[in-house]
């Protein structure tokens, strides 16, 4: 384990940073399953979950209300009547001790930790504090697929870390303390949302204390902000988004602008009657709001903005027709690009969707043709 040493530099900047970075986490709505123990007597395991060997319930002096001791090598779960639906967000308080094993947690095709190694068919991650090894991985069954070593694990030791699992479908998303540590938009298959489960990792020599989990709560939610621009596509016959960014200097669509395609993909492949115009516009390069009495779709590619600004927003839809005809082999004429002067209105309204938070100043427009 590494050795515990936490500056007062340090807390400030961790509080600093975490505060700067507003969290996309929105819990769900209907409540699946929730439970702090508080009915459980201390010493038993609690009446609502499962576990593979033992576990208890236990008061840990300096943190409120009871907690679930998991040893290493152990693994819980709670008791759910169904399969956690495709949209679902998971939360739960954690706290590791100095000597607090590794602490594991996420989704597995076995809905009984009790009858089934859930070791081997998991998709998982582990926090760990331990010098020379990531502070973060993610797991699929044995598999490590992500090692993270930015995330500052020993500055919660011995402090509650809130924990929020958000599942939209395929997309897996960890938030630590509302910092978004883990986004990855095809990980899930449907077999492994039969349940959730905390388990303590083992290591050698044996760790002299288990972790600690407390305030769980599994509850049903929306799908995620990409699915609903689809939906808000199809039902309104437009829709705006921030969340397609282009590298700076090479001007190339980033990975995690793909999926929000992907979503207009599969939908125009489901639907071959439904066509599309993709507009952009770049905010900071000096573009005007429509005049009064022009309609935000209207588009125009001269005159208002700076030439080589417009011929780079050009350049991006371009792109991102390109993508979609190559990736779901879709008919060139399905899909046609333009440039907007028109959408700064629209910018202010995604802008206020999204308070405290940093947006990109490129929009993106999908217009139902």
């Amino acid at each position: 384990m590494k050795t515990l040493f936490v500056s007062l530099l340090l807390l400030l900047s961790s509080a600093v940073s975490l505060f700067a970075q507003s969290s996309d986490f929105i819990p769900g709505g209907t409540v699946i399953f929730e439970d702090n123990f508080s009915q459980d007597p201390v010493g038993d395991f609690p009446a609502k979950w499962s576990t593979s060997s033992e576990g208890a319930v236990v008061e840990l002096d300096g943190f409120p209300g009871k907690w679930l001791r998991i040893n290493g090598g152990v693994a819980v779960n709670p008791e759910l009547k169904k399969k956690l639906p495709e949209d679902c967000t998971i939360e739960f308080d954690l706290v590791i001790k100095k000597g607090s094993c590794r602490a594991l947690f996420g989704v597995t095709p076995i809905s009984d930790v009790s009858a089934g190694n859930v070791h081997y068919k998991k998709m998982a991650v582990t926090l760990q504090n331990m010098t020379g090894y990531p502070d973060i991985v993610v797991t699929k069954d044995v598999q490590d697929i992500s090692k993270k070593s930015d995330f500052p694990v020993d500055g919660y030791i011995e402090r509650i870390m809130h924990v929020g699992i958000a599942i939209n479908k395929t997309r897996f998303r960890v938030y630590l303390d509302e910092t978004k540590v883990i986004d990855m938009p095809k990980l899930l298959v449907p077999e492994y949302r039969s349940n959730f489960f905390v388990m303590g990792g083992k290591s050698i020599p044996t760790p002299p204390e288990g972790i600690y989990i407390s305030n769980i709560r599994i509850a049903g939610g929306e799908a995620d902000a990409r699915r609903l621009l689809i939906k808000q596509l199809l039902e309104q016959g437009s829709a705006v988004t921030a969340d397609i960014n282009f590298n700076p200097k090479t001007n190339t669509m980033t990975q995690e602008s793909y999926p929000v395609l992907d979503n207009l993909g599969e939908a125009m492949v489901a639907d071959p009657n439904l066509n599309v115009a993709i507009n952009g516009m770049d905010a900071s390069a000096g573009y005007m709001p429509a005049a009064s009495g022009e309609t935000p779709n209207d588009i125009t590619a001269t005159g208002t903005g700076n030439s080589a600004a417009e011929e780079l927003v050009k350049q991006k839809v371009e792109k991102m027709k390109a993508y979609l005809i190559q990736k779901f082999h879709l008919k060139v004429d399905r899909i046609v690009t333009g440039v907007s002067t028109k959408l700064k209105p629209r910018l202010d309204a995604v802008q206020a969707s999204k308070t405290g938070q940093k947006i990109n100043r490129f929009l993106t427009e999908f217009v139902k043709q």
